[in-house]
């Protein structure tokens, strides 16, 4: 509560602080404000061409007919089921990347605007918030135009295309809370600005973006022993829940999954895929909050 309260009273001044860091983001860039499309753009076609093509990590095909037949177009199976798997990727790299950039730069963030902080009244609470809605609002942006090409040139409508919205909104509560966790050690412990982009990029290969859970199975068609990490996973029930919203249609959601067993995506699981994100997002953010504003009067001592 007291959160909303700082915004709503600094609200202008969040604003600017957001304004400015869109602008100066790429400033003095040829490309510009064409950046936020680009690195995506270029980041899918390094993974597209090293985990799909080199590492072979497709749909398997009689799981691609599958999904031809799903979507009643069994002409070209192989295609269909590939074109699948790209969007998949796509749908899981956006916020992946958006989360990766953002964790790295929130670290210190508090450390880079020491000047503000030592200001007596400056609210520092501030910083990550104006920091994070520079980044979900580069989100928001791609993965609209990503929705419009799938909407628009393939198959793959979703018929929950607006569990997007709510599912981007605990997306940035859980970050904001890691932010004020990250930022406020960094403070005390400099070596945090090494650690983090290490335990990102382990993060990155712990998270189903370029994968499929279902394809963690063994010759027995249980779960492999470390696919129990997803369950601890908060991302990979963010990353289920974008492509649910993106890419994947009723008719795919109610077909098998590549381990050739039933698996049925129904309301029920993405419920309670919905309801443990919330759970873990606002936990995260309160913690985080609280640890925040509990060593906040030292920051300036210490910076």
């Amino acid at each position: 509560m007291h959160l909303m309260v700082q915004c709503v009273r600094f609200r202008e001044m969040l604003m600017a602080f957001t304004r400015r860091e869109l602008r100066q983001r790429y400033v003095g860039s040829i490309l510009g404000r064409a950046w936020p499309l680009l690195q995506p753009l270029l980041m899918l076609a390094v993974y597209y061409v090293v985990f799909i093509n080199l590492f072979d990590l497709k749909l398997p095909s009689e799981f691609a007919q599958r999904i031809a037949a799903a979507l009643g177009d069994g002409s070209d199976g192989e295609r269909l089921g590939q074109l699948w798997n790209v969007l998949l990727l796509c749908a899981g790299l956006l916020p992946w990347l958006m989360t990766a950039e953002f964790v790295v730069r929130a670290t210190g963030v508090v450390v880079e605007n020491g000047g503000l902080v030592k200001k007596v009244r400056f609210p520092s609470e501030l910083l990550p918030i104006s920091l994070l809605a520079s980044y979900m609002f580069n989100l928001l942006l791609l993965s609209v135009i990503f929705a419009g090409v799938v909407w628009a040139f393939t198959p793959f409508r979703t018929e929950i295309w607006w569990l997007f919205f709510p599912t981007l909104i605990l997306h940035g509560v859980f970050l904001l809370g890691v932010a004020y966790l990250l930022t406020t050690v960094n403070v005390f412990i400099r070596d945090m600005g090494q650690l983090v982009p290490l335990v990102v990029n382990v993060w990155f290969f712990l998270t189903p973006i370029v994968y499929l859970r279902e394809q963690l199975v063994g010759p027995d068609h249980k779960p492999k022993p470390l696919a129990i990490m997803f369950d601890w996973n908060p991302m990979a029930y963010f990353v289920d829940l974008y492509r649910w919203a993106l890419v994947v249609p009723e008719s795919i959601r109610e077909t098998y999954g590549p381990d050739g067993k039933e698996h049925f995506i129904t309301m029920n699981e993405i419920w309670r895929h919905f309801g443990i994100v919330a759970v873990v997002s606002f936990g995260v953010l309160l913690i985080g909050y609280k640890v925040f504003m509990a060593n906040k009067y030292k920051f300036a001592d210490e910076i």
